[in-house]
Protein backbone atom coordinates (compact mmCIF):
# COMPACT_ATOMS: atom_id res chain seq x y z
CA UNK A 1 0.00 0.00 0.00
CA UNK A 2 1.28 3.53 -0.76
CA UNK A 3 1.61 5.94 2.20
CA UNK A 4 0.79 8.67 0.13
CA UNK A 5 -3.35 9.13 0.29
CA UNK A 6 -4.90 10.13 -3.35
CA UNK A 7 -7.73 12.60 -3.93
CA UNK A 8 -9.69 11.43 -7.04
CA UNK A 9 -10.14 14.92 -9.32
CA UNK A 10 -12.45 13.49 -12.27
CA UNK A 11 -14.00 10.75 -13.67
CA UNK A 12 -12.45 8.79 -16.47
CA UNK A 13 -13.38 7.36 -19.79
CA UNK A 14 -14.34 3.40 -18.44
CA UNK A 15 -15.82 4.41 -15.48
CA UNK A 16 -12.79 4.93 -13.19
CA UNK A 17 -11.71 7.50 -10.54
CA UNK A 18 -8.69 9.43 -11.74
CA UNK A 19 -6.58 11.15 -9.52
CA UNK A 20 -2.22 11.92 -10.16
CA UNK A 21 0.53 10.58 -7.67
CA UNK A 22 3.89 11.07 -8.28
CA UNK A 23 2.93 12.83 -11.56
CA UNK A 24 1.88 9.54 -12.80
CA UNK A 25 -2.20 9.18 -13.66
CA UNK A 26 -4.24 6.75 -11.39
CA UNK A 27 -6.67 4.77 -12.45
CA UNK A 28 -8.79 3.50 -9.58
CA UNK A 29 -12.22 1.51 -10.32
CA UNK A 30 -15.19 1.54 -7.95
CA UNK A 31 -13.99 5.27 -6.85
CA UNK A 32 -16.30 9.07 -7.61
CA UNK A 33 -14.55 12.10 -7.52
CA UNK A 34 -14.11 13.67 -4.19
CA UNK A 35 -12.62 10.48 -2.68
CA UNK A 36 -10.15 10.65 -0.59
CA UNK A 37 -8.17 6.94 -0.66
CA UNK A 38 -4.99 4.73 0.62
CA UNK A 39 -4.59 2.95 -2.56
CA UNK A 40 -2.50 -0.20 -3.79
CA UNK A 41 -1.01 -0.65 -7.87
CA UNK A 42 -2.57 -3.79 -9.52
CA UNK A 43 -1.07 -2.86 -12.56
CA UNK A 44 1.93 0.04 -13.37
CA UNK A 45 2.84 1.21 -17.06
CA UNK A 46 5.33 4.12 -17.89
CA UNK A 47 2.78 6.76 -17.58
CA UNK A 48 -0.22 5.77 -15.52
CA UNK A 49 -0.88 2.86 -13.40
CA UNK A 50 -4.69 1.14 -12.30
CA UNK A 51 -4.80 0.60 -8.59
CA UNK A 52 -7.40 -0.32 -5.98
CA UNK A 53 -9.07 1.29 -2.95
CA UNK A 54 -7.86 -0.55 0.33
CA UNK A 55 -9.28 2.49 2.51
CA UNK A 56 -11.42 5.89 2.55
CA UNK A 57 -10.58 8.74 4.56
CA UNK A 58 -13.47 10.63 2.54
CA UNK A 59 -16.14 10.21 0.03
CA UNK A 60 -17.29 12.15 -2.73
CA UNK A 61 -20.82 14.11 -3.45
CA UNK A 62 -23.54 11.30 -4.03
CA UNK A 63 -22.33 8.27 -2.65
CA UNK A 64 -24.60 5.77 -1.61
CA UNK A 65 -24.97 2.68 0.87
CA UNK A 66 -24.17 -0.20 -1.23
CA UNK A 67 -26.99 -2.57 -1.65
CA UNK A 68 -25.32 -5.76 -3.40
CA UNK A 69 -22.94 -7.84 -1.49
CA UNK A 70 -21.36 -8.58 -4.19
CA UNK A 71 -19.84 -5.32 -4.96
CA UNK A 72 -18.76 -5.15 -1.58
CA UNK A 73 -16.19 -7.75 -2.42
CA UNK A 74 -12.19 -7.17 -2.10
CA UNK A 75 -12.75 -8.10 -5.64
CA UNK A 76 -16.13 -6.77 -6.46
CA UNK A 77 -18.68 -7.94 -9.16
CA UNK A 78 -17.99 -6.50 -12.40
CA UNK A 79 -20.88 -5.59 -13.93
CA UNK A 80 -21.39 -2.55 -12.07
CA UNK A 81 -18.99 0.70 -11.82
CA UNK A 82 -20.95 3.10 -10.27
CA UNK A 83 -23.52 0.99 -7.79
CA UNK A 84 -22.20 2.91 -4.49
CA UNK A 85 -23.47 6.58 -5.91
CA UNK A 86 -27.11 8.26 -6.33
CA UNK A 87 -28.86 8.09 -9.69
CA UNK A 88 -28.68 11.55 -10.35
CA UNK A 89 -24.60 11.75 -9.68
CA UNK A 90 -24.41 8.66 -12.58
CA UNK A 91 -26.20 10.64 -14.88
CA UNK A 92 -24.07 13.98 -13.92
CA UNK A 93 -20.86 11.85 -14.83
CA UNK A 94 -22.41 10.48 -18.06
CA UNK A 95 -23.29 13.78 -19.45
CA UNK A 96 -19.67 15.18 -18.44
CA UNK A 97 -17.73 12.06 -20.24
CA UNK A 98 -19.58 13.12 -23.20
CA UNK A 99 -19.35 16.57 -23.03
CA UNK A 100 -15.42 15.94 -22.72
CA UNK A 101 -15.21 13.42 -25.42
CA UNK A 102 -17.38 16.00 -28.39
CA UNK A 103 -16.04 19.04 -27.36
CA UNK A 104 -14.46 19.85 -30.27
CA UNK A 105 -17.86 18.98 -32.17
CA UNK A 106 -20.12 20.51 -29.77
CA UNK A 107 -20.83 23.70 -26.97
CA UNK A 108 -22.82 22.06 -24.45
CA UNK A 109 -24.23 18.30 -25.27
CA UNK A 110 -28.34 17.74 -23.50
CA UNK A 111 -28.88 16.15 -19.97
CA UNK A 112 -28.73 12.56 -20.48
CA UNK A 113 -32.16 10.89 -20.59
CA UNK A 114 -32.80 8.55 -17.40
CA UNK A 115 -34.24 5.30 -17.57
CA UNK A 116 -37.41 4.24 -16.54
CA UNK A 117 -35.85 2.03 -13.63
CA UNK A 118 -32.37 2.26 -11.80
CA UNK A 119 -32.56 -1.13 -10.94
CA UNK A 120 -33.89 -4.62 -12.29
CA UNK A 121 -33.72 -2.85 -15.77
CA UNK A 122 -31.80 -5.47 -18.38
CA UNK A 123 -33.83 -8.02 -20.06
CA UNK A 124 -30.88 -10.47 -21.03
CA UNK A 125 -27.62 -11.62 -19.26
CA UNK A 126 -25.60 -15.00 -19.25
CA UNK A 127 -23.31 -15.51 -16.25
CA UNK A 128 -20.86 -18.27 -16.15
CA UNK A 129 -21.10 -21.40 -14.10
CA UNK A 130 -17.86 -22.36 -11.45
CA UNK A 131 -17.20 -25.15 -9.84
CA UNK A 132 -19.58 -26.22 -6.54
CA UNK A 133 -22.15 -24.90 -8.97
CA UNK A 134 -21.88 -21.28 -8.56
CA UNK A 135 -22.83 -18.60 -10.79
CA UNK A 136 -22.17 -14.94 -10.97
CA UNK A 137 -20.66 -12.27 -12.65
CA UNK A 138 -17.18 -11.86 -13.58
CA UNK A 139 -14.71 -9.89 -11.53
CA UNK A 140 -13.52 -6.50 -13.44
CA UNK A 141 -10.49 -7.86 -15.89
CA UNK A 142 -10.26 -11.51 -14.30
CA UNK A 143 -12.46 -14.91 -14.78
CA UNK A 144 -12.83 -15.05 -11.29
CA UNK A 145 -16.87 -15.45 -10.69
CA UNK A 146 -18.43 -13.28 -7.90
CA UNK A 147 -21.53 -15.05 -6.81
CA UNK A 148 -24.61 -12.74 -5.49
CA UNK A 149 -27.60 -13.16 -4.20
CA UNK A 150 -29.57 -10.96 -6.67
CA UNK A 151 -28.55 -8.78 -9.24
CA UNK A 152 -30.02 -5.16 -9.01
CA UNK A 153 -29.56 -4.91 -12.67
CA UNK A 154 -31.63 -7.79 -13.67
CA UNK A 155 -35.34 -9.27 -12.85
CA UNK A 156 -34.81 -11.33 -9.86
CA UNK A 157 -36.61 -13.87 -10.91
CA UNK A 158 -33.58 -14.64 -13.37
CA UNK A 159 -31.53 -15.50 -10.00
CA UNK A 160 -34.56 -17.78 -8.56
CA UNK A 161 -34.41 -20.02 -12.12
CA UNK A 162 -30.47 -19.84 -12.17
CA UNK A 163 -30.65 -21.54 -8.50
CA UNK A 164 -32.87 -23.58 -9.30
CA UNK A 165 -30.89 -25.06 -12.17
CA UNK A 166 -27.85 -25.27 -10.24
CA UNK A 167 -29.97 -27.28 -7.68
CA UNK A 168 -31.24 -29.73 -10.01
CA UNK A 169 -27.83 -29.87 -12.10
CA UNK A 170 -25.98 -30.84 -8.72
CA UNK A 171 -28.46 -33.56 -8.32
CA UNK A 172 -28.04 -34.62 -11.57
CA UNK A 173 -24.24 -34.63 -11.61
CA UNK A 174 -23.64 -32.13 -14.40
CA UNK A 175 -19.95 -31.51 -14.97
CA UNK A 176 -19.03 -27.91 -14.58
CA UNK A 177 -16.95 -26.74 -17.30
CA UNK A 178 -13.28 -25.84 -16.29
CA UNK A 179 -11.71 -23.30 -18.65
CA UNK A 180 -8.16 -24.09 -17.49
CA UNK A 181 -8.28 -27.82 -18.63
CA UNK A 182 -11.43 -27.19 -21.14
CA UNK A 183 -13.47 -29.86 -19.52
CA UNK A 184 -16.94 -30.27 -18.46
CA UNK A 185 -19.82 -29.12 -19.52
CA UNK A 186 -22.14 -26.45 -18.32
CA UNK A 187 -20.26 -23.38 -19.05
CA UNK A 188 -22.60 -20.26 -18.90
CA UNK A 189 -26.56 -19.43 -17.68
CA UNK A 190 -28.31 -17.20 -20.37
CA UNK A 191 -31.57 -15.39 -19.58
CA UNK A 192 -33.87 -13.81 -21.85
CA UNK A 193 -37.39 -11.98 -20.98
CA UNK A 194 -39.72 -9.50 -22.58
CA UNK A 195 -41.19 -6.16 -21.04
CA UNK A 196 -43.37 -7.66 -18.59
CA UNK A 197 -41.48 -11.18 -17.96
CA UNK A 198 -44.39 -13.62 -18.67
CA UNK A 199 -42.44 -14.94 -21.54
CA UNK A 200 -38.41 -15.88 -20.56
CA UNK A 201 -35.90 -18.02 -22.44
CA UNK A 202 -33.51 -20.46 -20.50
CA UNK A 203 -30.03 -20.61 -22.58
CA UNK A 204 -27.65 -23.40 -21.16
CA UNK A 205 -24.28 -22.97 -22.75
CA UNK A 206 -22.50 -26.87 -23.28
CA UNK A 207 -19.06 -27.54 -24.09
CA UNK A 208 -20.46 -30.39 -25.65
CA UNK A 209 -23.79 -31.75 -26.81
CA UNK A 210 -24.52 -34.14 -23.66
CA UNK A 211 -26.29 -32.65 -20.75
CA UNK A 212 -26.94 -35.86 -18.02
CA UNK A 213 -30.52 -36.27 -17.20
CA UNK A 214 -31.96 -33.42 -19.09
CA UNK A 215 -35.41 -34.53 -19.45
CA UNK A 216 -35.47 -34.15 -15.76
CA UNK A 217 -33.59 -30.84 -15.52
CA UNK A 218 -35.93 -29.58 -17.90
CA UNK A 219 -39.24 -30.56 -16.68
CA UNK A 220 -38.35 -29.28 -12.95
CA UNK A 221 -37.70 -25.96 -14.57
CA UNK A 222 -40.44 -25.56 -16.66
CA UNK A 223 -42.59 -26.94 -13.34
CA UNK A 224 -40.60 -24.37 -10.99
CA UNK A 225 -41.28 -21.57 -13.55
CA UNK A 226 -44.27 -21.51 -16.00
CA UNK A 227 -43.04 -18.02 -17.39
CA UNK A 228 -40.47 -20.48 -19.10
CA UNK A 229 -41.70 -20.53 -22.65
CA UNK A 230 -38.13 -22.38 -24.52
CA UNK A 231 -34.86 -23.77 -22.97
CA UNK A 232 -31.78 -23.91 -25.13
CA UNK A 233 -28.79 -26.34 -24.84
CA UNK A 234 -26.26 -24.10 -27.01
CA UNK A 235 -23.01 -26.07 -27.61
CA UNK A 236 -19.82 -24.21 -27.47
CA UNK A 237 -16.66 -26.32 -28.27
CA UNK A 238 -14.17 -23.84 -28.07
CA UNK A 239 -11.98 -22.25 -25.94
CA UNK A 240 -12.00 -18.34 -25.19
CA UNK A 241 -14.40 -15.96 -24.08
CA UNK A 242 -16.80 -16.15 -26.66
CA UNK A 243 -19.70 -17.57 -25.07
CA UNK A 244 -22.09 -18.70 -27.83
CA UNK A 245 -21.28 -21.87 -29.87
CA UNK A 246 -22.70 -22.26 -33.55
CA UNK A 247 -24.63 -25.25 -32.29
CA UNK A 248 -27.78 -26.03 -30.23
CA UNK A 249 -30.54 -28.44 -29.31
CA UNK A 250 -34.09 -27.50 -28.51
CA UNK A 251 -34.46 -29.01 -24.94
CA UNK A 252 -38.25 -27.89 -24.61
CA UNK A 253 -40.73 -25.02 -26.24
CA UNK A 254 -38.84 -23.05 -28.78
CA UNK A 255 -36.16 -20.93 -29.31
CA UNK A 256 -37.98 -17.20 -29.19
CA UNK A 257 -39.79 -15.12 -27.72
CA UNK A 258 -42.58 -12.56 -28.26
CA UNK A 259 -41.84 -8.56 -27.07
CA UNK A 260 -43.47 -5.94 -28.03
CA UNK A 261 -42.16 -1.85 -28.98
CA UNK A 262 -43.99 0.85 -29.84
CA UNK A 263 -47.17 -1.25 -30.23
CA UNK A 264 -45.75 -3.54 -32.63
CA UNK A 265 -44.84 -7.09 -31.88
CA UNK A 266 -41.65 -8.69 -32.39
CA UNK A 267 -40.49 -12.62 -32.47
CA UNK A 268 -36.30 -12.47 -30.69
CA UNK A 269 -34.41 -15.70 -31.59
CA UNK A 270 -32.04 -16.10 -28.10
CA UNK A 271 -28.88 -15.05 -30.31
CA UNK A 272 -30.98 -11.97 -31.56
CA UNK A 273 -29.70 -8.40 -30.82
CA UNK A 274 -32.00 -6.68 -28.55
CA UNK A 275 -31.48 -3.65 -26.87
CA UNK A 276 -31.29 -4.56 -23.14
CA UNK A 277 -33.55 -2.18 -21.91
CA UNK A 278 -36.73 -1.55 -23.58
CA UNK A 279 -37.83 1.44 -21.67
CA UNK A 280 -35.02 3.79 -22.79
CA UNK A 281 -35.16 2.36 -26.50
CA UNK A 282 -38.13 3.88 -26.72
CA UNK A 283 -36.90 7.64 -25.56
CA UNK A 284 -34.34 6.91 -28.43
CA UNK A 285 -36.89 5.76 -31.12
CA UNK A 286 -39.47 8.65 -30.17
CA UNK A 287 -36.37 11.13 -30.64
CA UNK A 288 -35.82 9.51 -34.38
CA UNK A 289 -39.37 9.39 -35.13
CA UNK A 290 -38.72 13.72 -34.87
CA UNK A 291 -35.48 13.83 -36.70
CA UNK A 292 -37.10 11.50 -39.33
CA UNK A 293 -39.71 14.22 -40.16
CA UNK A 294 -40.43 14.32 -43.82
CA UNK A 295 -38.03 11.07 -44.73
CA UNK A 296 -39.36 8.65 -46.87
CA UNK A 297 -36.70 6.54 -48.15
CA UNK A 298 -34.33 5.11 -45.19
CA UNK A 299 -31.96 2.46 -44.61
CA UNK A 300 -32.01 0.89 -41.26
CA UNK A 301 -28.09 -0.53 -41.10
CA UNK A 302 -27.17 -3.22 -38.44
CA UNK A 303 -30.97 -3.76 -38.69
CA UNK A 304 -30.77 -6.83 -36.15
CA UNK A 305 -34.73 -8.31 -36.39
CA UNK A 306 -35.93 -5.01 -37.66
CA UNK A 307 -36.93 -3.26 -34.28
CA UNK A 308 -35.67 0.51 -34.64
CA UNK A 309 -36.51 -0.07 -38.72
CA UNK A 310 -40.38 -1.41 -38.17
CA UNK A 311 -40.81 1.10 -35.34
CA UNK A 312 -39.84 4.03 -37.43
CA UNK A 313 -41.17 2.61 -40.62
CA UNK A 314 -44.96 3.66 -40.46
CA UNK A 315 -43.90 7.47 -41.75
CA UNK A 316 -41.97 5.77 -45.10
CA UNK A 317 -42.62 5.01 -48.25
CA UNK A 318 -39.80 2.62 -48.60
CA UNK A 319 -37.08 0.95 -45.59
CA UNK A 320 -34.25 -1.39 -46.28
CA UNK A 321 -32.50 -3.05 -43.59
CA UNK A 322 -29.08 -4.72 -43.84
CA UNK A 323 -28.36 -7.33 -41.32
CA UNK A 324 -25.10 -9.94 -41.29
CA UNK A 325 -26.84 -12.26 -38.96
CA UNK A 326 -28.95 -14.87 -41.46
CA UNK A 327 -31.43 -15.66 -38.59
CA UNK A 328 -31.77 -12.12 -37.29
CA UNK A 329 -32.98 -11.44 -40.66
CA UNK A 330 -35.59 -13.87 -41.60
CA UNK A 331 -36.71 -12.53 -37.70
CA UNK A 332 -37.25 -9.12 -38.95
CA UNK A 333 -38.91 -9.89 -42.26
CA UNK A 334 -41.02 -12.55 -40.66
CA UNK A 335 -41.70 -8.98 -37.86
CA UNK A 336 -42.75 -7.03 -40.70
CA UNK A 337 -44.84 -9.44 -42.23
CA UNK A 338 -46.46 -10.09 -38.68
CA UNK A 339 -46.94 -5.97 -38.36
CA UNK A 340 -48.47 -5.70 -41.43
CA UNK A 341 -45.56 -3.96 -43.35
CA UNK A 342 -45.17 -3.85 -47.12
CA UNK A 343 -42.81 -1.03 -47.18
CA UNK A 344 -40.13 -2.70 -45.95
CA UNK A 345 -37.22 -5.53 -47.06
CA UNK A 346 -34.45 -7.07 -45.16
CA UNK A 347 -30.96 -7.65 -46.79
CA UNK A 348 -28.73 -10.30 -45.13
CA UNK A 349 -24.77 -9.20 -45.76
CA UNK A 350 -22.02 -7.45 -43.81
CA UNK A 351 -23.18 -3.57 -44.10
CA UNK A 352 -19.80 -2.72 -45.22
CA UNK A 353 -20.15 -5.62 -48.37
CA UNK A 354 -23.73 -4.34 -49.32
CA UNK A 355 -24.06 -0.22 -48.67
CA UNK A 356 -22.28 0.84 -52.01
CA UNK A 357 -24.43 -1.13 -54.03
CA UNK A 358 -27.29 -0.85 -52.42
CA UNK A 359 -26.62 3.35 -52.23
CA UNK A 360 -26.41 3.64 -55.92
CA UNK A 361 -30.25 1.99 -56.72
CA UNK A 362 -31.53 3.11 -53.74
CA UNK A 363 -31.33 7.61 -53.16
CA UNK A 364 -31.83 7.59 -49.00
CA UNK A 365 -33.11 10.30 -47.44
CA UNK A 366 -31.27 9.30 -43.94
CA UNK A 367 -29.20 5.86 -42.67
CA UNK A 368 -29.63 4.88 -39.47
CA UNK A 369 -26.66 3.51 -38.14
CA UNK A 370 -26.58 1.03 -34.80
CA UNK A 371 -23.16 -0.94 -34.94
CA UNK A 372 -21.35 -3.07 -32.48
CA UNK A 373 -19.23 -1.47 -30.13
CA UNK A 374 -16.57 -1.38 -32.94
CA UNK A 375 -18.25 0.92 -34.99
CA UNK A 376 -18.68 1.31 -38.40
CA UNK A 377 -15.41 0.22 -40.75
CA UNK A 378 -13.85 3.26 -42.59
CA UNK A 379 -14.46 2.02 -45.75
CA UNK A 380 -18.64 2.21 -45.50
CA UNK A 381 -18.46 5.66 -43.62
CA UNK A 382 -16.49 6.88 -47.20
CA UNK A 383 -19.98 5.05 -48.98
CA UNK A 384 -22.28 6.80 -46.84
CA UNK A 385 -19.87 10.22 -47.53
CA UNK A 386 -19.98 9.69 -51.33
CA UNK A 387 -23.79 8.88 -52.05
CA UNK A 388 -24.15 11.81 -49.92
CA UNK A 389 -27.22 10.98 -47.58
CA UNK A 390 -28.80 13.77 -46.09
CA UNK A 391 -28.94 12.81 -42.67
CA UNK A 392 -27.10 10.08 -40.30
CA UNK A 393 -28.62 8.93 -37.55
CA UNK A 394 -25.86 7.31 -35.54
CA UNK A 395 -26.59 5.22 -32.48
CA UNK A 396 -23.60 3.73 -30.50
CA UNK A 397 -23.20 2.13 -26.98
CA UNK A 398 -19.47 3.15 -27.39
CA UNK A 399 -18.32 6.97 -27.35
CA UNK A 400 -14.81 6.51 -28.49
CA UNK A 401 -15.67 4.59 -31.49
CA UNK A 402 -18.53 6.95 -32.20
CA UNK A 403 -16.26 9.65 -31.91
CA UNK A 404 -13.72 7.99 -34.22
CA UNK A 405 -16.55 7.45 -36.83
CA UNK A 406 -17.88 10.53 -36.55
CA UNK A 407 -14.36 12.39 -37.17
CA UNK A 408 -14.37 11.02 -40.47
CA UNK A 409 -17.70 11.55 -41.33
CA UNK A 410 -17.30 15.44 -40.60
CA UNK A 411 -13.87 15.92 -42.37
CA UNK A 412 -14.16 18.13 -45.16
CA UNK A 413 -16.85 20.25 -44.11
CA UNK A 414 -19.75 17.85 -46.08
CA UNK A 415 -21.78 16.91 -42.93
CA UNK A 416 -22.34 19.09 -39.73
CA UNK A 417 -23.05 17.87 -36.48
CA UNK A 418 -26.69 18.60 -35.64
CA UNK A 419 -27.05 17.54 -32.12
CA UNK A 420 -25.68 14.91 -29.86
CA UNK A 421 -28.33 13.29 -27.11
CA UNK A 422 -27.22 10.78 -24.17
CA UNK A 423 -29.20 7.91 -22.96
CA UNK A 424 -29.08 5.98 -20.24
CA UNK A 425 -29.59 2.00 -21.66
CA UNK A 426 -26.82 0.95 -18.39
CA UNK A 427 -27.56 2.08 -15.37
CA UNK A 428 -25.03 1.73 -12.15
CA UNK A 429 -22.36 1.47 -15.23
CA UNK A 430 -20.49 4.06 -17.02
CA UNK A 431 -21.39 2.60 -20.36
CA UNK A 432 -24.14 5.05 -22.65
CA UNK A 433 -25.73 4.97 -25.20
CA UNK A 434 -25.23 8.18 -27.73
CA UNK A 435 -26.97 9.33 -30.45
CA UNK A 436 -25.61 11.89 -33.04
CA UNK A 437 -27.58 13.31 -35.41
CA UNK A 438 -25.40 14.78 -39.16
CA UNK A 439 -26.75 16.33 -41.33
CA UNK A 440 -25.51 17.12 -45.01
CA UNK A 441 -24.12 20.92 -45.88
CA UNK A 442 -26.05 22.05 -48.81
Amino acid sequence: MNTEKLRIEKIAMGGMGLGFSQNKAIFVPNTTIGDLIDFTITLEKKDHAFARAVKFYERGEGVIPIVCEAFEQEEPCGACDWLMLDYPTQLKHKHDLIQDLFKEYISEVESVIPSTNQYHYRNKVYMPVGQDYRYGMFARYSHQIVEHKTCMNHPPIFDEIARTLMDLCRKAKVEIYDEMTHKGCLRHIGLRCNRDQSEILLIMVCRNGRLPFSKTITQGLIEAFPQIVGIVQNINRDRGNVILGPEQKLLWGRDYLNDNLSDLSFRINYRSFWQVNSDTLEEILALMRAELKGARRVIDAYCGIGAIGLSLASSLDELIGIEELEEAVEDARQNAADNGFKNTRFVAGKFEQVISEISQSFAADAIILDPPRSGVPESSLGAIRKAEIGKILYLSCSPMSLARDMKILLEGGKYRLKSLHGFDMFPNTWHIETLAVLEIQK
